[in-house]
This record gives C-alpha cells, sequence and structure tokens, in this order.
C-alpha cells in the first residue's frame, strides 16, 4: 500500500502559500519517495490574497518596494531546495505591461514605468499572491494532490488513530496526520481601551474604505496613531474622498474636495514614525562589528540564558548604530575617509575600545546620540498645543530631509536602518524564551514601537502630505503625548484632552479611530477555530499576565505548547499568531537575501516529511531536513 502524507493547511496568505510552495517543492524534488502527499487548503476566500484584498483602493500602499517582495524561494534562505525560478513584484508588474498614474499610486494601463523603488498599491500585492497560488498548484507533480476548501476551519479534535480532524464552517470535516496554522491576524474579542460605549467609534482600522464610511463631510475624527494605519485612514478620507495633492513650487499643496472630515492625530508617545526615504536605495549590505550572533551566545554564557534587552543587547544596538552612522558619514565624505574608519574600527578588538574610538569621532565630527535618534523624542516642546505642533512638524520636516538622501546618504537613516538589517539577530535574541519575563514585556511595551517608529514608517509621500494636510487645515496634531479620551454622554461627541502640554487643550470629535491592527491573542481570540484549541487546552499563552504579549506559545520547532507545556508535534504555528514567543512575524518574503518566512516553512516542512517518512518519529534531522542554514 503507498504511503500517503496528509497536512492540512489553515489560512492562505502569505505564510500559508509559502508552505504549500515548500510542500510542493519538496515533494517534487523527492520524487516517488514522497509517496502520495495530500494538502487540504482551507481558507474563508482560498484566493491566496490574505489581508491584501484585491477589491480595495489603490490609495492604501505597501510600505515595502516592489522590487523587495518575492514569493520565490531562492539559494539564499533553502540552499539547493529551489524549483523553477520566478517573478518578483517588480518583474511581475513590469511583464504585465502595468503603469504607474501620475497621482503616484494607481497603478493600471497608463503613466510612467513601474520603478523598483516604487511602492504598489496593496491589492497589487493580493494580485501577485494570487496568481503566485496559482502558479503553485501548476507545478504540482501528480504524487501531490491539492484539495480546496473555501470555509473557515472552526475546531480541531484528536482521532483514535492519532489524526487530526478539522470541523469547516460549511459543516464538512477534513482529516489529516498533520497541519499548519498559518491564519495571520485573526480579529480579538472586544474594542480596544477607550473604545467601548458609543456607536461613533471605530475600533479597528480595516477592511477601507467601509470601516469610514458613516463619517459625514464637516465632521471630526480623532485618529489614535501616527503609523501605517493612521496614514491610511488619513489617505482614506481626504483621498478617497475626492481631494487631490498638487506640487505648488516645489511644495505640496492639498485641493480639497468638500467632503472631508476634519482629522485630528495624536498617539501615546507623542512621536511620529520616520518616513520611509524617497528612494529607497539600499548601501551595501551591512556588516555589524557588535551586534553578532557570536557575542549574544558570549552574553549567554556569561550572564545565563535568559537575557535582559535593555542591560545586555541594548548597548550593543546603540554601538552598532553609531558605527552604522560613521560608516555612512565617511562613504559620503570620500577620499579614503570610508578606509580610514574601518582602520580605526578594526584595530578595536572589544566593545570596550571602540568606545574610545566612537568617542573621539563624537569630539572630532559632532555628537551622534543614539538613543535619541531611537527614541525620537529629544527636543519635544510642550509649552501648549501649537509648541508641540510646531516642533512635530520640524520633526517631520527634518525627516522628509534625512528621506531625500536615503539609506545610503543620510547618516542618521543608516544608523537606524541597522534595526531593519539586523533584524534577524534581534530575533535570534529574542525568540523561543530568548529574554526573562519581564523583560520581553519591556521590549515589546516600548523598544518594539520605538524600532517600529524608526524603520517600519509610512512612505516618503504620505508625511509630504500630511504636512500638507497640518497647512491646509484639514489635520491637525495638538495633544501631545498620551491625552485622556472620553465620550460625553450628554454632548454625543468624544472629549480628547492634552494630559501633558503646560497650557491644557481639549477639543470634541464626532467620532474616534483606532490606527492599531492588535497583535492575535489567544485568550481573547475571535477565532473559532483559536478558541476551541485554547478551551481544549492544545494550545497556551506565551506569557500569561502581560499586557502587552497575547500570542500563542511555540517550541524552537514551531509546535505549540498546550496547557501543560507539551509540544503538539502534528501542528506548527507560523505567523502573527506566535507574536510574542517569536518576533516581527509581520512581513512578506524578500529575493536574494535569507527571508525568515521561508526559512521557517522550509524546516516545518522537512521535519513534516521526515516523520511522515518515518511515522511520525522524525525530525529536523530526517534527510529532507535543513541543518546548515540559520533558523533565528
Amino acid at each position: 500500500m503507498t504511503r500517503e502524507t496528509s497536512v492540512a493547511i489553515i489560512g492562505l496568505g502569505s505564510r500559508g502559500l509559502s508552505v504549500l510552495e515548500r510542500i510542493v517543492t519538496l515533494a517534487k524534488k523527492a520524487g516517488p519517495a514522497a509517496g502520495q502527499v495530500r494538502v487540504e487548503i482551507i481558507d474563508p476566500s482560498c484566493a491566496g490574497s490574505g489581508v491584501h484584498d484585491t477589491g480595495q483602493p489603490d490609495y492604501l500602499l505597501l510600505n515595502t518596494t516592489c522590487a523587495q517582495v518575492s514569493m520565490f524561494p531562492d539559494s539564499c534562505t533553502v540552499g539547493p531546495d529551489v524549483d523553477e525560478s520566478g517573478p518578483s513584484l517588480h518583474e511581475w508588474v513590469t511583464e504585465r505591461g502595468l503603469r504607474m498614474a501620475a497621482d503616484g499610486f494607481t497603478v493600471g494601463e497608463r503613466g510612467r514605468q513601474i520603478r523598483p523603488t516604487d511602492f504598489l498599491p496593496r491589492r497589487v500585492l493580493g494580485e501577485y499572491l494570487g496568481w503566485f497560488f496559482a502558479e503553485v498548484r501548476h507545478r504540482a507533480p501528480p504524487h501531490v494532490r491539492l484539495i480546496v476548501h473555501q470555509a473557515a476551519a472552526v475546531d480541531l479534535s484528536s482521532e483514535p488513530d492519532s489524526s487530526l480532524a478539522i470541523a469547516l464552517s460549511d459543516g464538512t470535516r477534513v482529516q489529516v496526520r498533520h497541519a499548519f496554522l498559518t491564519t495571520g491576524y485573526t480579529r480579538n474579542n472586544g474594542a480596544g481601551p477607550g473604545f467601548a460605549g458609543s456607536h461613533r467609534s471605530i475600533a479597528e482600522p480595516y477592511p477601507l474604505p467601509a470601516q469610514v464610511t458613516g463619517v459625514a463631510p464637516g465632521q471630526t475624527v480623532a485618529i489614535d496613531g501616527f503609523g501605517l494605519s493612521a496614514m491610511d485612514l488619513m489617505s482614506c478620507l481626504t483621498v478617497g474622498r475626492g481631494g487631490r495633492f498638487a506640487d505648488d513650487g516645489g511644495c505640496l499643496r492639498y485641493l480639497p474636495s468638500g467632503r472631508e472630515p476634519s482629522l485630528l492625530l495624536y498617539s501615546r508617545s507623542g512621536v511620529p514614525c520616520r518616513a520611509r526615504p524617497l528612494v529607497v536605495a539600499f548601501a551595501p549590505r551591512y556588516e555589524p562589528l557588535v551586534l553578532t550572533r557570536a557575542r549574544i551566545d558570549a552574553l549567554r554564557i556569561s550572564r545565563g540564558e535568559p537575557l535582559d534587552f535593555d542591560a545586555d543587547v541594548l548597548p550593543l544596538v546603540r554601538t552598532e548604530m553609531r558605527i552604522a552612522y560613521r560608516r555612512c558619514q565617511a562613504r559620503c565624505a570620500g577620499g579614503g575617509a570610508g578606509q580610514a574608519l574601518d582602520r580605526d574600527l578594526s584595530q578595536a578588538t572589544g566593545l570596550a575600545e571602540l568606545i574610545p574610538v566612537l568617542g573621539e569621532l563624537d569630539a572630532r565630527l559632532g555628537r551622534f546620540d543614539a538613543q535619541a535618534a531611537l527614541d525620537g523624542s529629544a527636543g519635544m516642546l510642550l509649552d501648549g498645543s501649537a509648541a508641540y505642533q510646531e516642533w512635530l512638524a520640524e520633526f517631520l520636516t527634518l525627516d522628509l530631509a534625512d528621506g531625500i538622501l536615503g539609506f545610503a546618504r543620510s547618516p542618521v537613516k543608516a544608523a537606524l536602518d541597522i534595526l531593519r538589517e539586523l533584524r534577524d539577530t534581534i530575533r535570534y535574541v529574542v525568540d523561543f524564551g530568548g529574554l526573562t519575563g519581564e523583560s520581553l514585556d519591556e521590549f515589546n511595551r516600548r523598544t518594539v514601537p520605538c524600532m517600529n517608529r524608526a524603520v517600519v514608517g509610512p512612505q516618503y509621500e504620505r508625511h509630504a502630505e500630511l504636512l500638507a494636510l497640518m497647512a491646509a487645515g484639514i489635520a491637525a496634531t495638538p495633544f501631545g503625548p498620551a491625552p485622556a479620551v472620553a465620550w460625553d454622554d450628554r454632548a454625543g461627541r468624544w472629549t480628547i484632552a492634552s494630559s501633558r502640554l503646560r497650557v491644557p487643550y481639549l477639543r470634541e470629535a464626532d467620532w474616534l479611530a483606532a490606527a492599531h491592527v492588535p497583535q492575535p491573542a489567544v485568550e481573547a481570540s475571535g477565532s473559532a477555530l483559536i478558541s476551541a484549541l485554547h478551551r481544549k487546552g492544545w494550545i497556551r499563552r506565551h506569557r500569561p499576565g502581560s499586557s502587552v504579549v497575547h500570542g500563542i506559545d511555540v517550541d524552537s520547532d514551531q509546535h505549540p505548547l498546550g496547557a501543560q507545556g507539551h509540544a503538539e508535534r502534528r501542528l506548527w504555528v507560523l505567523g502573527p499568531l506566535c507574536e510574542g514567543a517569536t518576533f516581527y512575524n509581520n512581513l512578506v518574503p524578500s529575493p536574494n537575501v535569507y527571508s525568515r518566512p521561508v526559512s521557517d516553512a522550509q524546516r516545518c516542512v522537512a521535519a513534516m516529511l521526515a516523520a511522515s517518512r518515518s511515522g511520525g518519529r522524525g525530525s529536523l534531522a530526517g534527510e529532507l531536513a535543513v541543518t546548515d542554514l540559520p533558523v533565528g
């Protein structure tokens, strides 16, 4: 009797697609030795687009350039386990003759050629992902059978033969030996703090524009946040209402349609994000001197596991930022300055010797304060509303000037970009219990928001547009950090009052909109499947009692840990569901660099196929396992 490997992929966004591609490719490369492989694909839409809905408007943009997106694994991540190569997102749109319109966001048949450095509409990525799904199905060999279920998984149970029975929302059942949970951003039950008690609240920003259809022209909307979702709401309520931006002699000007509401933006920190550069041209790949895996390993030996991020790792981050700043500065100076700096840095054999070298450079060239650059709040004016808005506008203006220079020519952008370049090293620090519980909480409460503001900000154009909207009187940021927000039953409006301005400031708003997408929670999940698994004790929260870490607990092989701490080896959890146990899961793969999403899919699928061959006793030691690729 022919052996069959049966597996379900629950959730078909980019993570589920990476798992599917790895199953098809590894089984294809193994040939008949793989036996029969049955893949049950379970997703409400089965379009492959995930959160990148193909029906959303073009002004909702990615904040990753199109040349930096590719679903096709390459040898940088999977070694020799590659199938035929395929196009990046930029190559895909170019092959189809798509072009960029004069407004800078509409993609269609007219306009200029799309550049590798363009930020494309999210719906275009959704179309690419859907095409990729069709391509993977086409590449599947005869011994790999793909079965699609356009439904949601609502429950999962164990059968007497140790197989898994998955109940679907359409009443059918699917029986498999293994399953991958790649459901992405499952919704949570309940509104966020401050959003209960009124129909005039928008507790979740997406989908747009559906979430804001109730906002009437001329009303006032208070937006809680300065990040990507806030910029999406801003675009939806301005450009999405028929307004447009015009270049007025090098200065951006907003031309209103008359259908806009007034916008009031605020955040807990009061610090805006830094925008992505105007042209995202990356310098040569950054080679760290101090923030390295070897140094992290040495710290763990000397300190004992787990680490304290603030005490043990943040000093390395700040030092590496200082080095990156000086490297960019020297590179821009030319005339051998870069080689001279490299010589000075190479002579310092340890961190203690590097600090004086950097101190001497501060004294000679002007001090660079890495912590201030990371935090962003230096010099914040809190005398009153006007002073704070003046500081914020200057912050945006100076950052846009750095954005014109980009990573290669702005020392500040180069310094901050090590948080992106060395993200896998930070994962190596954090993942799978790498930090103490208290440090993990503080890391997620304070450090992660700082890093997001520094390098995961909106496109350059969005902040230029925000300044234009402020100049036009459409948008304002008058409250300073952490204003108090309350619903006034008698007035039927929201009141937003400053809490840190020396001269208090208060405004009323018709609507309150959350500009944050919460991480998926275990205990408060709105997913029927996640709730059922938690209720049965199949999964547990990574850090019970934490106010900031709510995701699923997993072991280093991505198996969920149950209520008693035992790994459920028939299941793998990938993506945002396990944020907290792992770090930074909300990204799509990039070409020609090591890609964590693809690496996760590769090692987990290899383990699943090895386990199937050995009758459930396999592990990553199986012949399809990857043993010499980084997994941090």
